[in-house]
């Protein structure tokens, strides 16, 4: 009985000390992809109005640089369209998220389009019934 309880006891402690090997093991942490952000975050413009967005990096060691390499793009582009640059036409009154996309981060601003585009001179009104 001695003998089954001595060999119990060694192998619980070869079991913990098998577990614990692994531990001191080095932690391989992966570096966090650097964030991405919009400027402005939010802006109002008018009907027919361009605002320029900025894409703004933030590196791990706290730097900031503008990526030129910034995909854009508009959730609703008959609000709203972008082009490269972040160049932003403001099309028919809405709300409308633009995203910038630069490598694995990505970033957003929300625009406001105010009022529709006004029309044309010499636009003909569409008749009432």
């Amino acid at each position: 009985m001695r003998a089954l309880m001595l060999f119990t006891i060694v192998a619980a402690a070869a079991s913990v000390v098998g577990c614990q090997s692994d531990a001191t093991a080095p932690l391989v942490v992966e570096p966090a992809p650097p964030s991405l952000t919009v400027i402005p975050a939010v802006a109002t413009v008018g009907g027919g109005s361009f605002i320029r967005l900025a894409a703004r990096v933030r590196n791990q060691d706290g730097t900031t640089s503008e990526p030129t390499d910034v995909r854009w793009s508009s959730a609703d582009e008959s609000i709203a369209t972008v082009g490269a640059g972040g160049l932003v036409q403001a099309l028919q009154a809405g709300r409308v998220q633009i995203v910038a996309a630069w490598k694995d981060s990505r970033g957003s601003s929300t625009v406001i389009v105010a009022e529709q585009v006004a029309k044309k001179p010499g636009d003909t009104p569409s008749p009432k019934n």
